[in-house]
């Protein structure tokens, strides 16, 4: 070999030795939760994990005097436990490989709680069209800088996923305004009471089932769920496709017209819509557009059969031609019924536009005679409908010389846009429009959109709760329910399962504690049934249950007093497990004894005594084997309830606030309400 291939040789060798020293690394990542400010269970071994290159070493070090190694898996997975001291702070936690580092900064040791559910547990202090009691005075004297707040941001999923969005925020002022009101209060109450930082992760979406927080492999043991799980497949499958199709085109976020329908406003902020870049102006008068290959439509008539497969939401474009041999007059445009929106424009100029309640009626407007022309003539209406049935009614042009020019039969079409609920990260009340503004797309390649939402089977599971997998928790707290109301008999393995699926999920068996749906008057009789489920749920170990009898809204869904509610969470937490000496429950049905013509009912967790709220003892039935229950007199007798009618002489059956609105007359001298329940 002679000098210039030995050089080359050894400076080949040189450079792969190099870069087996030294390979190219990935960006080293984290999951959302380990971010400055953040808190960690105290005296515990606590994960943390995240991505970075095959085969390197991660190493985790906390201020405290702790570290841990690990290497990163083949798929660049990695995975450590770290100890942590109690509680205190604030420290630094350094999480670092051979050639990146990440520091976190104002890391506090405390207790850490998960927050879930649906719209209760959800409601901050200003939500919709309520508000959440003491809200002016909570925000004024927010000032609990060991209060940390975590919240999930609302994301739909098909399958688990690890990535997610939010951050820790300090309890101080505004801060706490979009955050979870009764769990806000929940950690209020630990923090004053234990003296120690609270971590709350707070991960819920109004109006859900409790399915959409359940794993498929969980739901998948229910044999009642059998055939919804089969549908459920063909849905992800579906779901793909749409994800595949939507995620080519541009989106945007935009106000979904389910928000504005309830209010006085037509549209809440018309402005919004009236300055909306729909992206099409280019196609409502061009000389370069070739409108003989836009679709036809009859009007008056239904937008939503667009896509045969289903009910089209979004925008299109629909024109016409008509002829004028004269302009004279004065001339406008009547416009019929049409859902939700329409953006009306004559020769491309615009000539009005109607939103919500106003485009529901017939409405007309002005032409100005400078934009029309002898001969032939061009309206295009762009008609936007995102909710229920999309329409466009009757359309003339009104002259008052010559009349009416009926423009009835045949319009063509474009499609402009396509509104879906979002594919990743979701806000309330938005939905995204993805945009169709180029002429060449394909829709014959378009599938059937699945409709894939917040309560798909395990869609939030998977993309709010698993991400959270497996920080380290204390427990969890959950207000959820009122959507199964009608399927109060499934809710009786629905929950319990859940409770053993998130367990499972943390291999961590850490106490769960619910809150009974309140009072309200529109569930048709059944909520009473759903309220027993939960209570049944008690014999799940571990679990503890708020009754809420008393500080419910008949005619509100979401009552206001979220104080009690976290409070009384809290109560459950410090009773069972920092071990303070207070009753946490009302007293709860144990059994009945017949005792000739009266029934003798015996309680759990009465405290020192019970009581009732009013003079008399109300809400109370018995019944006999027909199960014909009628209003019974209870009296309290030591620490049982008797209760007896001239109706019954042989009672059987008894049961306590057995309907919709029925209100608390029972309590323990602890102020807590009783549960209802029937031994039917």
């Amino acid at each position: 070999m002679n000098r210039y291939k030995l050089s080359i040789y050894l400076l080949l060798v040189g450079f792969l030795f190099k870069a087996c020293q030294h390979p190219e690394h990935k960006e080293l990542k984290l999951n959302a939760l380990f971010s400055d400010h953040m808190v960690l269970q105290q005296k515990d071994t606590v994960a943390f994990w995240g991505t970075y290159s095959p085969n390197q070493k991660i190493t985790v070090q906390g201020s405290w005097g702790k570290e841990s190694t690990c290497m990163v898996d083949s798929k660049g997975q990695w995975k450590l436990n770290l100890e942590t001291p109690q509680a205190g702070g604030p420290y630094q936690v350094n999480i670092s490989s051979e050639s990146n580092s990440i520091l976190i900064k104002d890391v506090l040791i405390g207790e850490v709680w998960l927050a879930s559910g649906q719209s209760n547990m959800e409601m901050d202090f200003d939500y919709c069209c309520n508000t959440t009691d003491f809200s002016e005075f909570e925000l004024s004297t927010a000032n609990y800088p060991n209060i940390r707040m975590f919240t999930v941001k609302k994301r739909l999923s098909s399958t688990p996923i690890q990535q997610f969005e939010g951050s820790w925020e300090k309890a101080i002022g505004d801060t706490i305004k979009p955050f979870s009101a009764a769990a806000y209060f929940f950690a209020k109450r630990l923090h004053k009471e234990l003296k120690v930082p609270i971590g709350i992760l707070h991960s819920s979406w109004g109006g859900t089932d409790i399915e959409a927080w359940t794993s498929r492999e969980q739901l998948n043991t229910l044999n009642f769920l059998d055939d919804a799980m089969s549908i459920n497949e063909k849905l992800i499958m579906d779901y793909s496709k749409t994800y595949n199709w939507l995620s080519k085109f541009e989106s945007i976020k935009s106000p979904s017209d389910v928000w504005y329908l309830f209010l006085e406003d037509p549209l809440g902020a018309p402005e919004i819509w009236e300055s909306f870049d729909f992206k099409d102006e280019k196609y409502i008068e061009s000389s370069s557009v070739d409108y003989t290959k836009w679709g036809e439509i009859k009007i008056p008539g239904l937008i939503d059969n667009i896509f045969k497969d289903n009910d089209f939401d979004g925008a299109i474009l629909i024109r016409k031609s008509f002829s004028l041999d004269e302009i004279k007059g004065n001339y406008s445009l009547s416009l019929g019924p049409t859902s939700d929106m329409d953006f009306s424009y004559i020769n491309g100029e615009k000539i009005g536009n109607s939103m919500g309640k106003l485009s529901a009626k017939t409405k007309t407007y002005e032409i100005p005679t400078e934009i029309l022309k002898v001969g032939e003539n061009n309206i295009t209406i762009r008609v936007v409908n995102q909710y229920k049935e999309g329409k466009v009614g009757a359309v003339s042009i009104l002259n008052s010389e010559s009349g009416e020019i009926k423009l009835t039969g045949s319009w063509k079409y474009r499609v402009s846009a396509e509104a879906y609920s979002p594919l990743k990260s979701y806000s309330w009340p938005y939905i995204d429009f993805y945009f169709y503004d180029n002429e060449s797309v394909d829709f014959s390649k378009r599938p059937a959109l699945a409709q894939f939402n917040k309560n798909s089977k395990s869609s939030i599971f998977n993309g709010m709760i698993n991400p959270l997998v497996p920080y380290t928790i204390k427990g969890t707290i959950w207000y959820q329910g009122e959507n199964n109301v009608p399927r109060y008999r499934e809710y009786e393995q629905l929950l319990p399962a859940l409770i053993n699926d998130w367990r499972n999920q943390w291999s961590l068996d850490f106490p769960f504690y619910f809150v009974q749906i309140a009072p309200f008057e529109n569930y048709k009789g059944l909520s009473s049934s759903l309220r027993d489920a939960q209570r049944k749920t008690l014999k799940t170990p571990k679990t503890g249950m708020v009754v809420t009898l008393d500080i419910g809204e008949n005619n509100d869904i979401h009552p206001s007093n979220k104080h009690d509610v976290g409070s009384r969470l809290a109560g459950l937490a410090l009773a069972n497990d920092y071990d303070k000496p207070i009753v946490a429950s009302g007293p709860l049905f144990r059994s009945q004894q017949i005792n000739g013509n009266k029934l003798v009912l015996e309680f759990d967790f009465v405290g020192s005594g019970l009581m009732s709220s009013t003079l008399e003892l109300k809400e109370f039935e018995i019944a006999g084997s027909d199960k014909n229950f009628v209003p019974a007199i209870a009296k309290i007798v030591g620490k049982t309830v008797e209760v007896y009618s001239n109706k019954i002489g042989e009672p059987k059956y008894s049961r306590y606030a057995w309907r919709d609105i029925s209100n608390a007359s029972l309590f323990n001298k602890e102020g807590l309400p009783a549960s209802s329940f029937s031994t039917e």
